[in-house]
């Protein structure tokens, strides 16, 4: 599965809009985007909450925690830890920086996406039946193969989302001139019986799920993703870390 933009979006024709059906819910019980918070990206009906930190990078991609990171920064990691603070050493630098890159805004690397939907498949009745939308803004689109989608539109954002089995998520990107295939993650994902919402958003080092206790609590015991519990009215902006901030 691969985006494009279809020609008529590019030159101002309006998407067909996601039915009343399958978005009415999630329009209404999303906080407002300027609420800035864990519900202004996943609605707020879930009983629980995770935030999955985004990998920073050492050299050769390997993925590197935030709380690694943390040891060396001398900072504390917790829940709505920021990524500019955390990073700052308390004081002079220390050698041996863990990372030579920042994470990554918009979504999970392909390892952490694919750890994170074998997990979430196990905790739907509708895994062959999912909502996958993508932000409308990034560029990647227009170079991508055009599948049947439909336009849904949120405060402040929207996304062009179609329907098939939660393994597409794999499938989202874009193809180089070159011929390889360049995954990237979608932003949004349900499944049609609503047991689970993923987010994440273009200026995010964060992917944010809701689901029931049980499933949130697997995603944060999962060994393969750094995950904290949250609350749906946490904030999300540089802010929210009290701990590391100035």
């Amino acid at each position: 599965m691969r985006f494009r933009l279809p020609r008529a979006a590019r030159y101002g024709q309006q998407k067909p809009a996601l039915s009343r059906a399958d978005s009415d819910w999630i329009v209404a019980a999303r906080r407002s985007f300027f609420d800035y918070s864990v519900g202004s990206n996943v609605p707020a009906v879930f009983e629980g909450y995770a935030r999955i930190l985004h990998p920073a990078w050492a050299p050769a991609d390997r993925p590197v925690r935030w709380d690694a990171v943390a040891r060396w920064s001398g900072r504390r990691i917790h829940a709505l830890a920021q990524w500019e603070f955390l990073s700052r050493p308390t004081g002079p630098a220390a050698p041996g920086r863990p990372f030579v890159q920042d994470p990554s805004t918009g979504g999970l690397p392909p390892v952490q996406l694919g750890t994170l939907y074998a997990l979430l498949a196990t905790h739907t009745s509708t895994p062959d039946q999912c909502f996958i939308g993508i932000w409308e803004g990034y560029g990647w689109l227009d170079m991508a193969d055009r599948p049947a989608t439909s336009e849904l539109r949120l405060d402040q954002r929207t996304f062009l989302v179609r329907q098939g089995p939660i393994e597409d998520v794999r499938r989202v990107g874009w193809r180089h001139p070159g011929g390889t295939f360049v995954p990237e993650p979608p932003t949004i994902v349900w499944p049609a019986d609503r047991a689970w919402f993923v987010a994440g958003d273009t200026d995010l080092d964060s992917t944010y799920v809701g689901g029931s206790a049980a499933l949130i609590s697997m995603v944060i015991a999962e060994p393969g993703l750094e995950a904290w519990s949250v609350g749906a009215t946490d904030r999300v902006s540089i802010d929210s870390d009290l701990i590391n901030g100035p």
